[in-house]
């Protein structure tokens, strides 16, 4: 089956940030066909409407309870629906001023805490909430013609989102995603970090380079990002299997997070 993951760094500025990696999985491999830039946001949601498919976003798709509770009368429907209701800074003024490293229940789902992930509301050093804005914002647009993972349900012939964390997953491995020689090595680490039982099939080529910089020849991490979505994505389908298994636990997800995923949310990953 074909696979996709998106890199959504460019959530109010897609120029250059928004990537997507299409992946062909088949029983144990991965075969990453191609990698490409998403010119303008409109792209991605035509993409994701008439590809239907398994996709694996790397952006937050809800907030903590926290704020779910005192915002959005504690519902992640309410919260989709009101995403035309608040104006950026609004929706930025509404969390206060929240550091993104705070590693805490209030500003961090539990499944943020499980990935040592980024508070989905904090302001600075990264706008994570900048992203969550504008991803609330796809999520809503599309929400009649995909299933968006834990909180709908399964439908087998249109695509399946999925929120995933590639930083999470470069971490596991222990790899640069600029660095080439590593991600060269990127198969036979994931053998044995991983499961040495799936093939990661890759052509270091396929991913764009920056022309221009002090980075200049580096792989552009954003295009990087997204092929770990995809392989993230891959490697659950293959192991969960959470297509075929959409309503039960997967093995990575602690019992906390599920019994929050109907508000928070739930990052795919491989541990």
């Amino acid at each position: 089956m074909l696979v996709y993951g998106c890199d959504f760094s460019g959530a109010k500025d897609p120029n250059g940030k928004i990537f997507v990696t299409v992946g062909w999985l088949a029983d144990h491999r991965l075969t990453i066909l191609d990698v490409k830039e998403c010119e303008d946001r409109l792209d991605l949601f035509y993409m994701i409407k008439n590809n239907p498919a398994p996709w694996g976003l790397d952006f937050p798709f809800s907030i903590p309870r926290e704020h779910l509770n005192e915002h959005y009368q504690s519902s992640w429907p309410f919260f989709i629906r009101e995403a035309y209701g608040d104006t950026r800074m609004e929706f930025k003024q509404k969390f206060g001023k929240v550091h993104s490293g705070k590693n805490n229940i209030r500003d961090c789902r539990v499944t943020d805490i499980a990935v040592n992930g980024k508070s989905p509301v904090s302001e600075t050093p990264i706008s994570m909430n900048g992203m969550v804005y504008g991803g609330r914002k796809l999520l809503f647009n599309l929400l009649n013609d995909v299933s968006i993972y834990p909180f709908d349900s399964y439908r087998e012939n249109a695509s399946r989102l999925y929120e995933v964390y590639p930083s999470h997953g470069w971490s596991k491995l222990g790899l640069n995603r600029e660095d080439q020689l590593a991600l060269t090595q990127l198969s036979d680490v994931f053998k044995r970090r991983v499961d040495p039982c799936f093939d990661i099939e890759l052509d270091i080529d396929k991913i764009p380079r920056l022309t221009s910089g002090i980075k200049v020849g580096k792989l552009v991490d954003h295009a990087s990002d997204s092929m770990m979505a995809c392989i993230i994505l891959a490697y659950c389908l293959y192991s969960s299997p959470l297509d075929a298994f959409w309503g039960i636990k997967p093995s990575f997800a602690s019992d906390e997070e599920w019994v929050c995923r109907g508000e928070e949310g739930l990052v795919v990953r491989f541990e």
